[in-house]
């Protein structure tokens, strides 16, 4: 069975997409899905010469966030990832994990962008 985004959930990946762009991001793949893991937003950094993996996480407090970084969540991470970089080649280039917040704040959609996670 396909999952239908909800129209929330079509708007938080796209102003978080328009963020990465207008921050010299190169958006490379969106829901890249392995096993039942998936990595919401796969991008490049023009700027540090990344490939970099995007989780998104909607209306969490930053304690609710701080909890959702478990071993477990960062092995799934990095499983996907490593698969990822597998199936397309991608050895020589260096890899960060990183997490973009995005909440609503006085009827205002606010992101805030964690590098670095794992």
């Amino acid at each position: 069975m396909v999952k239908v985004k909800t129209e929330k959930e079509i708007i938080t990946m796209n102003l978080v997409c328009k963020y990465l762009e207008e921050s010299n991001y190169i958006i490379i793949e969106k829901d890249f899905k392995y096993r039942k893991r998936k990595i919401e937003i796969i991008a490049y950094d023009t700027n540090k010469k990344e490939l970099v993996f995007v989780d998104l996480r909607a209306y969490y407090t930053i304690d609710e966030l701080m909890e959702e970084l478990t071993k477990e969540k960062e092995e799934d991470f990095k499983y996907v990832a490593k698969y990822y970089n597998k199936e397309y080649g991608l050895y020589d280039i260096p890899i960060r994990f990183d997490m973009v917040k995005i909440y609503l704040n006085n009827s205002i959609y606010q992101l805030k962008h964690f590098k670095n996670i794992y």
